[in-house]
């Protein structure tokens, strides 16, 4: 029995166990994303700590052969409209919704003393102070992590999720991510 409260992913399959249009990962993923912008996350006012960090989760959907990514750069530009009007442009064109969605992750680099080591993870890192907020963090570790920029036409920032206060693993320094 359903309780209505499933996420999106859970929500898609029917009954018969035959796939349907909401069945592909492109609809799953496009429900989630309208889900994510929509969310209004929690700010921390006063976290008790002066360390922030910030990750991007960068999603890319892949077409699928035959099919060849004929992006329209015009209906999914900034200028096009809201994000919301930009990410419902991107999910309507054909390849995309045929395609693979993609997460991308980095794995660090191996160092002797590095607490990070070898971890696998969302490109990302501590605020610097001159970035403007915890997007601008994320942007700018990702352009120095991996060399993407996100701050194109081809990039859409859909949301954040609520800050959370977490410690590293050795229990004594406080971050907010």
């Amino acid at each position: 029995m359903s309780s209505g409260k499933e996420p999106p992913w859970l929500r898609a399959s029917n009954h018969a166990g035959e796939s349907s249009p909401s069945d592909s990962p492109s609809a799953q993923l496009r429900q989630t994303l309208r889900e994510l912008n929509n969310y209004r996350f929690s700010h921390l006012k006063d976290p008790g700590c002066k360390k922030r960090a910030s990750v991007a989760l960068i999603i890319r959907v892949r077409p699928t052969f035959p099919d060849r990514a004929s992006f329209d750069a015009e209906k999914c530009s900034r200028k096009a409209g809201t994000d919301d009007s930009r990410l419902e442009s991107f999910f309507d064109q054909g390849w995309v919704q045929r395609g693979d969605p993609e997460v991308l992750f980095i794995k660090r680099a191996a160092r002797k003393g590095d607490r990070w080591t070898s971890h696998i993870a969302f490109p990302g890192g501590g605020r610097d102070p001159g970035d403007e907020d915890d997007a601008a963090t994320s942007v700018r570790e990702t352009m120095e992590e991996i060399g993407l920029d996100l701050e194109t036409d081809n990039c859409l920032c859909v949301g954040n999720l609520s800050e959370r206060v977490v410690t590293t693993w050795l229990g004594k320094t406080p971050y907010v991510i």
